[in-house]
Parts: C-alpha cells; structure tokens; sequence
C-alpha cells in the first residue's frame, strides 16, 4: 500500500462526531449555502497600524484585506485573522483558499472579516523553517491588536463584538494574544487615565496552534477570553498531545477554553479540497519529522459546525 493510500484508508475509519448544538448549526449552515455563494463579495485591499513599532517609533504599517458584511443592518460583528506559518498570500498573488472560504462564510453570516499580513508589508517570507523575525509571541500579536483597534474606530462594526481567530502560526498568536503577555493588557505601570479602556476581543479561535504547550506559554499562562481550539489527532507540525496537556492544565485553573482533537486528522484539516500529502520541504531539522497536510472531510465540517455555533454565542452575549 502506499503512503497516500494508507493515509486515506486511516482516515476513512473515523468520522466527527457533531454535538447536538454544533449538529443544529450545521443543518443551518447547509441551509445558508445558496446565501454563501450569493453575498460572497470582493474583499478591499487596505493598510493598518500594528501596534508593533518600527526603529523611528512610528506604528508598522500592515496590509490587510477587508471582507465586509453585505447588506448590514446596523453595527456588525467581526473576525480578525491571523495566517499561518506560510502567509496569507499564495505565489500567485491570491489570498490564501482557507482564508477566503473562511471569510465568505462569515459573511454569508453577517460578520466583518479583516484578514491581516503580517509577512509582506515586513518583507519576511514563509516562516514554516522556523527563525524568523515576525514572531508569534510579540510582533503578531501587536498585529492582532492593531486589527483590533482599526475595527472599533471603523463605522458599521461593532466594537465589543470583535473575535481573533488563527491558524497554525497564528493560532500560536491567538495563544500568545489572548494569554498574560497580551498587548491588550494594561500595564500596572502605566499612568492612570479617565478614558475609557476600549473593548477586548469577545472570543478567540486557534486551529492547531502552534506553541501551545506548557513550556512555550509558562506555567502561568490564563485568558479570560473564551478559547475554541482545534486540532488533529495525526497533527505531526502542531503536536496534540502536549496541546491537549496544556489545554488541561489551564482549564483546570479556570480558563475558558473549548478544546477537540479530530481522530485522523493530520494539519490543515480545515482547508477547503486540499490534497493530503507529505511537506518534505518543512522537514524539522532537528526532529526530521516531515509535516502532512491535508483536508480532513469530516473533521472540516465539524469545525464549521462548532466554530459557526461558538462565534454566535459570543456575538449574542
């Protein structure tokens, strides 16, 4: 048998299994596909601030890619994503399929999308090697901040129903933005003042994040942010098991997280018709462990069920 039919016949014999609440969201969600299609728009190429700064002091300035909700009646909530290790921008100039499936479902949904690059305007290439300087713990998550910050000055949106949502090398971001070392925190320095401290976001989705252990985050990593995670089973680039350790861990001192690992799931299982192979090309240098990406059907459809059901309970609080 062959590698990629093995992989296949592995995966054939395991199926998510729905919630009844996400299996409720799902039914609707199908019901909504002609919607999808109809209202799906093209997105506005913009530039934003980071709050990361350059060596004069001055905001790093980011392209993003606006996705509004069409047809909005009155403020809309919104979703800031943050790509993976390997851009958002595909070598054809395009926006990244998953990014662009994502976006238009939420807009079918009635949700603003404001996907951010953090790599081009920086001038920094794909980072799934490893050592580069966009890193998740600082530079991105200023980034996600910056997102943040432009949207609640934006008319139309809603600024207390804003959510993060990563993957990969951005859901290592959403950890890192949503934990201690946030840049949404104030710090207890800082000089008191009489203006209002400005909404953080309502919720946070992070698919198979990478960094997400106890080592990367610390021993004393906490969010008050509710958390979805989601992750493969087979993950062999963003590892389940000390995922799930930490997950664990954390939850247990309180932290609002939703955690599901996907039986047979390898990286990428979200993607939209994405072919499972092996990615030599990222081998871990010191591991040599190669990475395998690829759609997982059942596990794509499951996660659109329960990201669809969480978002709508965060938006409707």
């Amino acid at each position: 048998m062959t590698f990629r039919s093995a992989l296949f016949a592995r995966l054939s014999t395991h199926a998510g299994v729905p919630g009844r609440a996400a299996l409720r969201c799902a039914l609707v969600f199908a019901c909504m596909a002609g919607a999808w299609s109809a209202t799906a728009h093209a997105q506005e190429k913009i530039s934003i601030p980071s709050l990361d700064t350059d060596n004069a002091g001055k905001p790093v300035m980011l392209d993003a890619y606006l996705f509004r909700a069409p047809n909005a009646n009155g403020p809309t909530p919104a979703v800031v994503f943050m790509h993976g290790c390997n851009g958002m921008i595909t070598r054809k100039g395009k926006i990244d399929s998953r990014e662009l499936d994502w976006a238009q479902r939420f807009n079918a949904q009635g949700y603003t999308v404001l996907a951010v690059d953090s790599f081009t305007s920086r001038g920094q290439p794909s980072e799934c090697r490893g050592g580069g300087d966009v890193r998740p713990s600082v530079e991105r998550p200023r980034d996600a901040y910056g997102a943040l910050r432009y949207l609640q000055q934006l008319p139309g949106i809603a600024p207390d129903r804003i959510a993060l949502m990563g993957w990969s090398h951005g859901g290592g971001t959403v950890l890192y933005s949503v934990g201690p070392r946030s840049p949404g925190k104030v710090p207890v320095s800082a000089p008191v003042s009489t203006a209002p401290t400005p909404p953080d976001f309502v919720a946070a989705v992070a698919f198979y994040p990478g960094w997400c252990n106890t080592k990367a985050q610390g021993p004393g990593w906490s969010t008050r942010i509710p958390l979805l995670v989601l992750i493969g089973a087979d993950d062999v680039w963003s590892k389940p098991v000390p995922c799930d350790a930490f997950v664990k861990d954390v939850t247990a001192k309180g932290a609002p997280i939703t955690f599901h690992m996907y039986p047979g799931a390898y990286h990428d299982f979200d993607y939209p018709n994405l072919p499972l192979r092996e990615r030599p090309e990222f081998t871990n240098p010191k591991t040599h462990i190669v990475p395998i990406t690829g759609t997982q059907p059942e596990a794509r459809d499951d996660a659109i069920a329960r990201v669809t059901a969480f978002l709508a309970k965060a938006f409707a609080s």
